[in-house]
């Protein structure tokens, strides 16, 4: 129970600190094109530093392995989903839907929520979720979203993907922890003080960004995207709570805590990565938003059911 109200507790001060936004914009001090710079410095500065020193101590396994499988499954699931459940919508609605339906918040959300309550090896497997995560949400969602939308020449082939991916410090960030991993090399110490030092403040940042992007009242014509995208995400992770629940061979805590993060709300990069893509940042914030207090509930229920 005690670790329960602790996961609460956690919630709630992300959820703070995006009403904070939220609130800081409806008095005047900011703006909705300030998130604009601040989803520059999350993606480019404070993201980064907060993947080195989550990564710094994970080694690779068997079971680590399997879990970069099923996040890659996953995510090219919810990918094509997205395509799918915004086919015949105009280009940028379907880009708006294929750059929210397949994304993860784990390193600024569930992570951080479950890193008291897992043990080391769940925690490992977490960070590997979310690398695989990372590698379509940086990658193959923008190549296909452009292609939905007639950009890129309408192309959508690996060297577009490619491109999307070296473009993204996250992921050329990720790939280096994953060779220093292998090669069992560690961070040099002052490179890894200022990685804790810029990635202690990546959390506050994305959640503030979002408030400041959140907007109560939107288009009507946006709820259905809101609900074609939470529903598309509901029903493909649900599928994977119970391939990995009852058919993987994970062990019993790695098991639930996959579970559990599958149902983590969309990244709050995916809003600033869908203002970047000039798609609607808006609805992002919304899909965003209403993702959180969604996953809030359902990580906290199947916390306290699962054995």
């Amino acid at each position: 129970m005690a670790n329960l109200w602790a996961s609460l507790a956690n919630s709630g001060v992300f959820l703070s600190v995006l009403a904070g936004g939220y609130l800081l914009k409806r008095l005047g001090l900011f703006k909705t094109q300030d998130a604009q710079m601040l989803s520059k410095i999350i993606l480019n500065i404070t993201l980064p530093a907060a993947i080195i020193k989550g990564f710094a101590d994970v080694q690779f396994s068997g079971m680590l392995l399997l879990t970069f499988a099923l996040s890659c499954g996953v995510s090219a699931a919810l990918l094509a989903a997205g395509a799918v459940l915004s086919r015949g919508r105009p280009p940028i609605e379907r880009g708006t839907t294929i750059l929210n339906t397949n994304t993860f918040n784990c390193g600024n959300f569930a992570i951080p929520l479950l890193s008291g309550l897992v043990s080391a090896d769940a925690f490992a497997a977490l960070c590997m979720f979310d690398m695989g995560a990372g590698v379509f949400t940086y990658g193959p969602n923008t190549a296909l979203a452009h292609h939905a939308m007639g950009r890129d020449g309408g192309k959508a082939g690996l060297g577009s993907i490619l491109k999307h991916i070296f473009r993204a410090p996250v992921m050329v960030v990720y790939m280096c922890m994953a060779a220093l991993s292998l090669l069992r090399w560690e961070v040099p110490g002052p490179l890894m003080r200022v990685a804790v030092m810029a990635g202690n403040a990546n959390s506050f940042l994305a959640m503030l960004c979002i408030g400041i992007l959140f907007e109560v009242r939107f288009p009507k014509e946006g709820r259905a995207t809101v609900l074609r995208v939470l529903g598309g995400r509901c029903a493909v992770c649900a599928a994977a709570a119970l391939l990995v629940w009852f058919v993987l061979p994970f062990p019993r805590e790695v098991a639930r805590a996959l579970v559990v993060i599958l149902f983590a709300p969309v990244a709050n990069c995916a809003a600033m990565i869908t203002v970047e893509n000039g798609c609607d940042g808006t609805i992002a914030a919304v899909i965003n938003s209403v993702s959180m207090v969604l996953s809030t509930l359902l990580m906290t229920l199947l916390l306290a059911l699962l054995p």
